[in-house]
């Protein structure tokens, strides 16, 4: 349901061959026995009504849903039969696969297109890698952990750790720190289980966490609180951050965010005069036009504090293990500069590419190329366990691109909002009714272990690709479609084959040891994954000024851009849409788009619904449980009032991904987009894109009004 990936250690009851039950396992380092609901509700999940058995072959017209049932192997003929055709008329880079979540098949996505010659992976531009570039060119690493346990001071900063991973530690870690007497800040527009424990709860406008970061940078430079011998070190053009950040006054961020100015100084100064103060960044940082600023004046403030790599801080050293490395399917050495020049949408700029993941367009810029044929069109689309139609902005658009692409292929667990416009349907397997591949997850070194078995003509997603490319003729680089083959081959580092690994049935504990920080002039020369190998950052030191992003043509210091309609960039719409809108993606039963159609879960939320103040609602005649229509400039949807009295007046909060019906419990889906958030939010090329990292963002201006 999470996954595939290194998620939670269970144990699964079966009986006569059917699973009866779930239970956390004690002995897994990663939830220590914890699970959280959706866990409990996969018996549901693994049974329902709407699993994919075998694959389909669509028809009717595209978007009609009328299929009829084809075998395994007839589907793998017609794939590879389309897609080498597609390749000698259009060229390979006419493919495109649609990335899901980061998952433990990730990689073997990312081999089959450079195999194939495509380097258009299309990455979700709202999700990881938006974080992830800001602080790999800011401090030299894509990713700082808070140290938790060590912390004096931790702001948790447009995360969510009460409903994101819940069972696998941090959020445990950071009630532990409470307990001790650590303080917690939290940032975020409404007050959430995390918000309510706070000492102090920060109720920012949405979308405008860079203009915050910004006015603390502000004041940490003028009060001079930031550490001089850090600063003088190991940071790179401090110097022109000084009257660079002038302009970007507590006063002038209090309008924007928002906030009183006395709230943005005191933890502006609380975190600068906290000796060991950490900060969760979180996906909010992904989702706003403003995301490499906001990103890049989080990094500066974590640094020219004093509060990188130290005990209590953000950590980038990594802690060393007596683990082997396990080897990669990916390709990265095949990469080659006219694949980066082929890319569809670049998500990040070509001189950038590959990133960690690898090359990457951006998820909506692959889809548009079918309209606009700019700089060519996608021909060919495999959506694994993703949903264009739900999970990226512009559903409309989305649409009319795949009513206008030429082949589209889905391959799932179960019925998705995509497949009505799908030419075959490819089912997967679950993890429940797969003997691999192996997990990593820190330390931890695990084999999957299939406990039923299949229900129809299906194999699982790394089955999938490896007979695929078989068929293509690409069998010598997919170990010949043995899966067995590909998994010790992952494993030749650890002197063992998946069968023995299997023979450790929690898995193996690898040592650990604390990390050594401080080395920073170790960590800041770390290369970077582009073609040219050239490290992060170019002067060894953290850069407050970005000389590679000034060679690249953008700012090489952070600045502000609003979201595409904000009170304060757009006061012109307020008279019509006075409330600001945003939505979450992850809720107490609830991932993305998904999930909605198991009874256990629905049950806990059975219908869209919308956060919002009980005097704004009252203003408007709504009370709660009510039925609203919020519409924005761009669109219209329906959800339930709820009454919440953590939330900004002036904002409305919804959640993202309601298309599933429930059968069991006899309530609707809403596949006709009336429920989803993403019809509300702008798409022009002009304002709705991050012009660095393409992040989209999920901010506008609504007005609500009973439905």
């Amino acid at each position: 349901m999470c996954g595939p990936t290194a998620g939670c250690g269970i144990y699964a009851r079966v009986r006569d061959g059917k699973l009866v039950g779930i239970e956390g396992m004690p002995e897994s380092p990663r939830n220590k026995g914890k699970l959280c609901p959706r866990a409990f509700a996969s018996m549901q999940w693994l049974y329902s009504p709407d699993r994919l058995k075998y694959p389909l072959r669509r028809v009717g017209k595209k978007g009609d849903g009328e299929f009829e049932r084809i075998s395994w192997d007839e589907a793998l003929d017609l794939i590879a039969a389309r897609l080498l055709e597609q390749k000698q008329q259009y060229g390979p880079e006419s493919l495109a696969i649609l990335s899901p979540a980061r998952r433990s098949y990730s990689d073997y996505l990312y081999r089959f297109l450079v195999v194939h010659g495509s380097p258009n992976y299309g990455h979700s531009g709202i999700c990881a890698i938006q974080r992830a570039f800001g602080l790999a060119y800011t401090l030299g690493t894509p990713r700082t952990a808070p140290d938790y346990a060590r912390a004096e001071l931790i702001i948790v900063w447009g995360a969510n750790p009460v409903y994101s991973g819940t069972p696998q530690g941090a959020l445990q870690s950071m009630l532990d720190a409470r307990e001790r007497g650590a303080r917690l800040v939290v940032i975020k527009p409404e007050m959430q289980p995390d918000a309510a424990l706070a000492d102090e709860w920060v109720p920012i406008r949405p979308g405008t966490d860079g203009a915050l970061a910004l006015a603390m940078l502000n004041v940490v430079v003028n009060e001079k609180l930031y550490d001089g011998e850090f600063v003088d070190r190991w940071c790179y053009g401090f110097d022109r951050l000084v009257p660079h950040v002038q302009r970007y006054t507590p006063e002038w961020a209090s309008t924007i965010c928002g906030l009183p100015v006395e709230q943005i100084v005191g933890l502006a100064r609380r975190y600068a005069r906290t000796p060991a103060a950490c900060i969760n960044m979180g996906n909010a940082f992904d989702q706003v036009v403003d995301s490499s600023n906001a990103v890049r004046s989080v990094a500066i403030l974590m640094a020219i504090t004093g509060h990188l790599d130290v005990p209590g801080g953000n950590i980038i050293s990594a802690a060393p293990s007596t683990m082997p490395a396990v080897k990669s399917v990916h390709l990265r050495e095949r990469y080659t500069q006219e694949m980066v020049d082929r890319l569809v949408g670049p998500e990040i700029p070509r001189c950038f590419q590959p990133f960690i993941e690898g090359t990457s367009s951006a998820y909506y810029r692959c889809l548009d190329s079918v309209l606009t044929g700019k700089p060519y069109p996608i021909r060919g689309i495999i959506a694994p366990g993703t949903q264009p139609t739900v999970i990226t902005r512009g559903p409309r658009r989305v649409v009319e691109a795949l009513e206008k692409l030429d082949f589209f292929v889905v391959m799932d667990v179960m019925q998705n909002a995509a497949m009505p416009w799908a030419d075959l349907v490819i089912p997967v397997a679950t993890m429940y009714e797969c003997d691999h591949p192996f997990e990593v997850a820190g330390n931890w070194l695990m084999a999957r272990n299939q406990v039923v078995e299949r229900m129809g003509d299906y194999r699982s997603d790394y089955e999938f690709w490896l007979d695929l490319a078989v068929r293509m003729g690409y069998g010598a680089d997919f170990w010949n479609g043995s899966i067995e083959a590909c998994m010790d081959y992952q494993l030749g580092n650890f002197g063992m084959t998946l069968a023995e690994l299997r023979s450790h049935p929690t898995g193996i504990v690898y040592e650990s040891r604390p990390p050594e920080l401080g080395d920073f002039a170790r960590l800041f020369s770390a290369r970077s994954p582009r073609l040219s190998g050239a490290p992060y950052l170019p002067q060894g030191k953290v850069a407050v000024y970005n000389t590679s992003f000034a060679a690249a043509g953008f700012s090489p210091l952070p600045g502000w851009a609003p979201p595409p309609e904000s009170p304060a960039s757009t006061p012109e719409l307020l008279p019509k849409y006075p409330l600001v809108f945003t939505d979450a993606h992850t809720s107490e039963v609830y991932n993305a788009g998904w999930l909605r159609n198991v009874p256990y879960l629905r049950a806990v939320q059975p219908d869209p619904w919308v956060h919002i103040h009980p005097d704004t609602a009252r203003a408007r005649g709504v009370d709660d449980g009510d039925w609203v229509i919020i519409e924005s400039p761009h669109g219209r949807i329906q959800a339930r009032a709820v009454y919440f009295p953590g939330i900004r007046p002036d904002t409305v909060m919804g959640l993202q991904g309601w298309w599933q019906g429930c059968a069991e419990l006899g309530l609707a889906g809403y596949a006709d987009g009336s429920a989803n958030t993403n019809n509300l939010y702008s798409v022009d090329p002009a304002k709705a894109f991050d012009p660095l990292v393409t992040a989209m963002p999920k901010q506008t201006l609504v007005e609500v009004r009973r439905a």
